[in-house]
């Protein structure tokens, strides 16, 4: 029961298309065989010698993400994204450890299937794509990490979530951010809106501190868990091309 429960309070799959593909000129694929999967992917050419691996949260699928794509087109960046097993057109079901291996299975297709070289890859994670970002940073070659409302770990998640439902310590700590980000290499960046009530902001000053390679931090002002593209504008835009630039050089 505790692990129908964590599955259920921790992964939010839709199979609906919500959209966010429909106008997007994109080349859809399925990827992941020599994983043991059948995962759906899309890959847009915009024409940059990098690639972002782009990993979603924990709802929905990729049908949803179109402020994201949109950000990535119009700095010129060509990006990969892909649905976790049981998310949209994926199947399987989803867990830790499968949303792992998928993140993996896509860094694969990238650097095997198309030739991208791993120093021109940026992991960038939304929500609990951060987590998946930062797992695969643990065990692929990037040149640099962007995570964007994302949590420490599963516990302090619950606790801020459900205060007076306190069933976490009966669970296990899963998707330890705080305890993995300590040993990534390569320069991340932290993107917070400070009003986000899912997430906290603290959490991402959490993981700033536990971070030992340079590290930025954008908190932008009065976004919540899922408007800081939005919210962030221009200025958002322009320092994640400037960061992307400088590392992927």
């Amino acid at each position: 029961m505790l692990h129908i429960l964590e599955r259920k309070l921790t992964f939010k799959p839709t199979r609906d298309d919500h959209g966010g593909l429909a106008t997007l000129p994109h080349e859809r694929l399925e990827f992941g065989a020599d994983f043991g999967m059948r995962l759906d992917g899309v890959f847009v050419d915009n024409g940059s010698p990098s690639v972002v691996l782009f990993t979603h949260g924990n709802r929905h699928n990729i049908t949803k993400f179109r402020e994201h794509y949109d950000l990535f087109t119009s700095i010129g960046q060509s990006f990969f994204t892909f649905d976790y097993p049981g998310y949209g057109k994926s199947p399987g079901v989803p867990s830790e450890e499968n949303v792992y291996a998928s993140a993996r299975a896509a860094y694969t297709h990238l650097t095997k299937d198309r030739g991208f070289r791993a120093e021109k890859v940026v992991s960038y994670g939304c929500s609990m794509g951060g987590a998946v970002a930062i797992e695969l940073v643990q065990h692929a070659k990037v040149a640099c990490l962007i995570t964007e409302s994302t949590f420490t770990n599963t516990w302090d998640m619950a606790r801020h979530l459900y205060p007076f439902f306190p069933v976490w310590p009966l669970l296990p700590k899963r998707f330890e951010n705080d305890r993995k980000i300590s040993r990534i290499k390569v320069p991340i960046l932290l993107i917070h809106g400070d009003k986000d009530p899912i997430v906290p902001a603290s959490m991402a000053s959490t993981l700033a501190r536990a971070a030992t390679s340079p590290t930025q931090m954008i908190v932008i002002r009065g976004a919540n868990h899922i408007n800081s593209l939005e919210m962030g504008a221009e200025s958002l835009r322009a320092r994640l091309q400037a960061f992307i630039a400088t590392h992927t050089a």
